[in-house]
């Protein structure tokens, strides 16, 4: 992936705290995806790691 392309992070709403799949553009900036904003009205969000997306494993 190069510089000028979004990473896939958890988009975590400033004011409540929901969280929604989301990417941050290389200026900071964080959208969610498939929503204008968030269920509370706001439109602000913070980034969370997404990682590399590997599970532990289950205990059966």
């Amino acid at each position: 992936m190069s510089g000028d392309e979004p990473r896939r992070v958890v988009a975590e709403c400033e004011r409540c705290g929901a969280a929604y799949a989301g990417r941050e553009w290389p200026d900071g900036t964080v959208r969610v995806i498939g929503r204008n904003g968030c269920r509370c009205g706001a439109s602000s969000f913070v980034a969370r790691d997404v990682g590399d997306g590997a599970r532990e494993p289950t205990a059966e």
